[in-house]
């Protein structure tokens, strides 16, 4: 099952993975990025823009995939290829 990480660290299960659904979670439209471990992490690709707080949470998970020093901000969706197939 698809999870939220939230900024403050808490997590919450989301079943629903329609657009809208996604697009709710995250605050605005989203951006899909591929961890490490072959997960996937939906995000708001505006959120850097939108000046959210940093997800420590995620940013753990992403760390290295673009570059050692970037952060993801604000709420995030991971979820499977399976799940968001």
């Amino acid at each position: 099952m698809a999870t939220i990480i939230r900024v403050d660290g808490t997590e919450e299960n989301l079943e629903d993975l329609s657009l809208e659904s996604l697009q709710k979670a995250v605050g605005g439209y989203i951006e899909i990025v591929q961890t490490n471990d072959g997960r996937l992490i939906v995000l708001d690709e505006e959120g850097k823009l939108k000046d959210k707080p940093v997800n420590s949470k995620a940013t753990a998970l992403t760390r290295g995939i673009v570059c050692d020093w970037d952060l993801t901000v604000g709420d995030v969706v991971i979820a499977s290829h399976r799940e968001l197939d």
